[in-house]
């Protein structure tokens, strides 16, 4: 089966199954990285089959603990590909917004400037895991595949030197809840920290293992 064929028959089953290539073909290699909101609640035999055609070695699963302890992969899944938990917080503790001077946010603005700011050991972990070639091709995923999943596409794509309106255009391609605003927000946060790459090293990413990403990932 060809793998644009494939592509089609997961994401019928699958939400939010997408190549982050479709909207960034000059920045990102086709079959690297897929986005997708979770693909637990369709695990069989023949989806485990799919994946591994596609070509996909490894999951990033951004999911709580709580949200696991409700829906996790079966043995085979996680016996068949590099599994990587990787918990993105979105408590949002009130106190911490009110220290914090962003209870005037809106909620969803709140919720990426805490994403940005009180994850970032989490956001290290995760480039550290793509920079890495044999982890290639990824799935990244939450729940929904909108807002956490959203967010790391954003860096990622922001990495490569994506232009901001493809980067909108693959968040507007969730929902109809997705908002430009929203990634036009992490825009401005990401500028006010010097841009992509100093916001990264602020996580505590090395400069060099952000260029062997860039370099694996850049077609």
């Amino acid at each position: 089966m060809e793998k644009a064929e494939l592509l089609a028959k997961i994401q019928s089953q699958i939400k939010n199954f997408r190549d982050l290539v479709i909207f960034n073909q000059s920045y990102i290699k086709p079959h690297v990285i897929y986005r997708s909101a979770s693909p637990i609640d369709h695990q069989s035999p023949e989806l485990l089959q799919d994946f591994k055609d596609l070509g996909i070695r490894s999951i990033i699963d951004l999911r709580s603990a709580v949200e696991i302890g409700y829906s996790s992969y079966n043995d085979d899944f996680v016996n068949s590909f590099n599994y990587y938990w990787v918990h993105i917080d979105i408590s949002m503790p009130p106190d911490v917004l009110l220290r914090e001077e962003k209870t005037e946010l809106s909620f969803y603005k709140q919720f990426c400037w805490y994403t940005l700011y009180y994850n970032k050991a989490q956001i290290r972990r995760i480039f550290n895991i793509l920079s890495q070639e044999e982890n290639y091709s990824t799935i990244i995923h939450c729940f929904a595949g909108r807002d956490r999943t959203g967010i790391t596409s954003c860096l990622i794509l922001l990495l490569l030197n994506a232009p901001e309106p493809n980067i909108i255009q693959d968040y507007l391609e969730t929902d109809e809840y997705t908002l430009s605003e929203d990634m036009e927000y992490i825009f401005d946060k990401v500028e006010e920290e010097g841009g992509i790459k100093k916001y990264l090293v602020s996580c505590g990413l090395q400069e060099d293992t952000l260029e062997r990403m860039i370099k694996q990932l850049r077609p």
